[in-house]
């Protein structure tokens, strides 16, 4: 932008590259993102809350399962031990 005063004419202009203005701006904002507010950051953390809350009820979810199979696989083992030594 260029301001220019003549004083004997009493005049001022102002002179602006306003395609060099738009260029910046859109660079300007390339490089910064749009920030979030904090309804966008809360709906994420619970998103991101709920995600590992599913993610631990499986793993328990299959920790009790492969229990439950030890459990079996251990009582035939007992049983088949017992059969063969007639017990």
């Amino acid at each position: 932008m260029k301001l220019a005063f003549n004083f004997k004419k009493k005049e001022a202009s102002l002179q602006a590259d306003v395609e060099g203005m738009i260029e910046r701006g859109l660079e300007r904002k390339e490089k910064n993102p749009k920030r979030k507010n904090r309804y966008q950051i809360r709906q994420e953390e619970k998103r991101r809350n709920m995600e590992l809350k599913r993610e631990l009820e499986r793993k328990q979810m299959m920790q009790g399962i492969l229990m439950m199979a030890g459990v079996v696989v251990f009582i035939l083992i007992i049983c088949a031990i017992g059969s063969s030594i007639n017990w």
